[in-house]
């Protein structure tokens, strides 16, 4: 009787924090000038950090996870949504991530159908220059040379948990990510590719 008391009880608990993640995070998207659908759902609240110079912009039926309470795969963390000045990041639609990080500092496009799973990052910048004297340096010379390239998922495909996508990479349609892969060069469509460095599997048939 006291478990079923508690699973009612958790059904309504989370029946409540969906409606007010959802709330937030209307909130904080239009804060931050996000361009989205209302029809997203929101499990948990996301971490949204749009430049004035940036451009965020959402498709239909957006599903994300945010939080430890959301997609409990170990690893958890707020999903994260940082654009920089002049960046454009684009999720298509019937998109669905889990607690993933999207740090877009020139191009990130997200096509439709793409699911991304937990602990996900994806990036479009090195960050830092590789210069060791740039990289030590003071004010703009520690972003000056910071090399950026566009980030492309394309429709259908599918990035399994953990995975890193780095600068410049595209993957392909309807392509696979194994679990905890770092991939640094483009895969074509209709490829499964795992491993650090990512590589070949086989090809989907």
């Amino acid at each position: 009787m006291l478990r079923y008391s508690l699973k009612v009880y958790k059904g309504l608990y989370f029946k409540v924090a969906f409606l007010l993640s959802w709330m937030v995070t209307v909130f904080k998207f239009k804060l931050n000038g996000v361009q989205f659908q209302y029809d997203f759902k929101a499990r948990g609240i996301p971490i949204v950090n749009v430049n004035l110079n940036g451009s965020f912009k959402i498709g239909k039926k957006f599903k994300f996870h945010s939080g430890k309470l959301y997609n409990m795969i170990g690893r958890q963390q707020p999903c994260y949504f940082i654009v920089g000045k002049n960046a454009e990041l684009t999720i298509g639609d019937n998109v669905g991530i889990s607690c993933l990080a999207l740090v877009c500092h020139r191009r990130i496009s997200i096509e439709d159908n793409v699911r991304i799973g937990g602990g996900v990052v994806i990036y479009d910048t090195d960050f830092h220059s590789l210069d060791s004297i740039e990289r030590t340096g003071q004010g703009d010379s520690l972003t000056e040379n910071v090399k950026t390239a566009p980030v492309a998922i394309r429709e259908g495909s599918f990035i399994g948990a953990h995975s890193i996508i780095l600068k410049g990479v595209s993957i392909g349609k309807n392509s696979i990510v194994g679990a905890g892969s770092v991939v640094s060069r483009s895969i074509p469509d209709g490829e499964i590719w795992a491993g650090n460095p990512a590589k070949l599997i086989r090809k989907i048939i």
